[in-house]
């Protein structure tokens, strides 16, 4: 086993240079990182890993099940130095970008979404509740904390890029929005075929184009606070109208 030392390697690199945004949008690849989120994204999208990168303490507990994939050991002071985490587990992997995909069912569209925590949270969180992704705007997919806070869900959910709300009012979407000036969800009659749930950026709201597109208006009552976290707002909105 040859384990390497050096920050000249191109694996390393390679991987350096796929923080940034540039270079993952011209070799179309993203890095994923963390033990469970490098196995559940290489168990749910074999096919979109590249390689695997591993630590030589790593490689020791966790080689045997990534022995499938093209796999690199550095010394455990590069993986700490590769790492974007606070505690890396010195499990790296390489994986292929996604295509975009029109929507094919119920979806929630992203307008402007721009803090990474919360657009992963919400690609999580369609994945569980059975929702595609439109995004507008947001900030990349494919950065490591999107990744780190979304997990497998940026390779696992059908994500659109770039389709406006005319494209999906013309493939016979009903738009949903949500403010807190509309009525209440949770009184809200159930959405008849496919709709799009939009949520909008977390200081300015929807936009006003979408705005005027839009078919409904629906609030989530609350007390106490002036809003909810975009993720948080997102989660109620697809789990309560999905299940009506």
């Amino acid at each position: 086993m040859e384990v390497i030392t050096s920050i000249s390697n191109a694996i390393v690199k390679r991987i350096n240079k796929l923080k940034q945004k540039k270079y993952r949008d011209e070799a179309g690849e993203f890095i994923v990182e963390g033990l469970r989120n490098v196995r559940d994204t290489a168990e749910a999208t074999p096919q979109s890993v590249v390689a695997v990168i591993l630590g030589e303490s790593s490689y020791k507990k966790y080689g045997a099940e990534f022995s499938a994939f093209s796999v690199s050991v550095v010394s455990d002071a590069i993986v700490e130095k590769l790492s974007d985490a606070e505690s890396s587990q010195g499990v790296i992997s390489i994986n292929r970008k996604k295509q975009s995909e029109f929507p094919s069912g119920r979806c929630v569209l992203l307008d402007r979404v721009r803090d990474p925590g919360n657009v992963g949270t919400i690609l999580r969180t369609a994945v569980a509740a059975g929702y595609d992704v439109v995004l507008d705007g947001c900030c990349d997919i494919y950065s490591p904390k999107v990744v780190r806070s979304g997990m497998s869900a940026v390779l696992k959910c059908r994500i659109s890029e770039d389709i406006s709300v005319a494209e999906l009012k013309a493939a016979g979407y009903e738009i949903i929005v949500a403010d807190m000036n509309g009525e209440d969800i949770f009184d809200a009659a159930k959405p008849i075929g496919k709709y799009c749930i939009v949520i909008g950026n977390e200081a300015d709201g929807v936009s006003d184009e979408i705005a005027n597109a839009a078919d409904r208006i629906i609030a989530i009552p609350q007390s106490g606070v002036e809003s909810l976290n975009a993720a948080v707002a997102a989660g109620v909105m697809m789990f309560v109208l999905g299940r009506k």
